[in-house]
């Protein structure tokens, strides 16, 4: 090869036909592109028969009809290609076991999140009957701040006369307000354990905390909640229908609370913009990983593990309604429990109907 040698100028020289450089570049493989051949490169040429040229094969004598014999698998009858012309390689077939299977799922189980301690121990309670207030945090033990977290000490205003024990844990609620005739609602604070006791005091370190710990905090002793394992995928679409099981209502959320109580901040409520205007959240609006309270609790047969779904009248087809979220019961009292929104396709707002899943 020399500078400005091509395959078809090669083979116009060599085989007289410059329409035959493809059969050159068929038999020389290290020619990876037929239009970039350098000066030094070795061409092998072999003969090459036209396919115009090529005679075709003499017929055979007839013969005698041979016997029927028992039918056979078709053979492959395509043309055969003739000498010389190009023939492309067939592409190789896959695997059996590598060709996916298509699988039909319209509607596959939805995943859960797990519910969480921090979800169990801060969610909060509305108790009929009132907490007893005798038993309150009274001061911090380092000066300089007026809120106490998860490691602070405090001095708790009963000491071992009183019944308060070194070691005992207690829980830290802060009472709100009445909610609807269901009771007094409390806010879930923090866990303490008593450290030292003396006559008429206590000094108690944070063990876990939900929230500040505020001077006026009440205690009362720590009952742990044991909750159920729940299935983790679940079907939820908004065209379920109510099973009209415990029926019940959201009554509260946790969000519209989360400032009532306080010594320190007062009242505080969060806002929310409506009609084009800024107003107080008193209807509380919440969606997933949030905790809202229903007019259902130990009377009504719930327990700790329940699931309910949340129903919303449909504002198109009358009398009817749809499913826009679930919940299940984190804590029960007597006539309103607690619960966790695990799933929302809308916001869940005062006034929502819930009924067992």
């Amino acid at each position: 090869m020399v500078t400005g040698d091509t395959l078809s100028a090669i083979s116009r020289e060599i085989l007289k036909d410059g329409k035959l450089w493809p059969q050159i570049w068929e038999q020389n493989e290290h020619v990876v592109n037929p239009h970039w051949i350098y000066p030094n490169d070795k061409i092998l040429i072999r003969p090459v028969t036209k396919i115009s040229d090529a005679k075709p094969p003499e017929p055979e004598a007839p013969a005698e009809a041979p016997a029927p014999e028992a039918p056979q698998q078709a053979k492959d009858t395509a043309p055969q290609p003739l000498k010389g012309q190009l023939v492309p390689a067939p592409y190789p077939a896959l695997p059996e076991s590598s060709v996916p299977k298509t699988v039909l799922n319209l509607n596959p189980p939805r995943s859960y999140p797990e519910v969480k301690d921090a979800d169990v121990n801060c969610a909060g309670f509305i108790r009929a009957d009132d907490v007893s207030r005798d038993v309150k945090v009274v001061g911090r033990y380092s000066e300089g701040r007026d809120l106490a977290s998860a490691g602070d000490y405090l001095y708790i205003g009963r000491g071992v006369e009183g019944g308060v024990r070194p070691g005992a844990v207690y829980e830290v609620l802060r009472p709100t307000k009445s909610v609807n005739g269901l009771g007094m609602h409390y806010l879930e604070i923090a866990q303490v354990q008593i450290v030292t006791g003396q006559a008429d005091h206590s000094l108690a370190r944070i063990t876990y905390g939900c929230d500040s710990v505020e001077v006026g905090d009440v205690l009362i002793p720590y009952a742990r909640t044991e909750f159920p394992p729940l299935p983790s995928k679940r079907p939820f679409s908004p065209m379920m229908k109510a099973s009209g099981q415990v029926p019940g209502n959201v009554i509260l959320t946790k969000d519209a609370m989360i400032n009532d109580g306080s010594q320190i901040f007062g009242r505080h409520p969060n806002i929310q913009k409506a009609g084009g205007k800024l107003a107080t959240l008193d209807r509380g609006i919440v969606g997933e990983g949030s905790v809202v309270y229903l007019d259902i609790g130990k009377e009504s047969g719930a327990k700790p593990g329940d699931l309910f779904i949340v129903f919303r009248d449909n504002k198109v087809v009358q009398n009817s309604r749809t499913a826009v979220a679930e919940v299940v019961i984190l804590r029960v009292e007597e006539r309103a429990s607690s619960a966790l929104v695990t799933y929302s396709d809308d916001a869940i707002s005062l006034g929502d109907v819930v009924e067992r899943r």
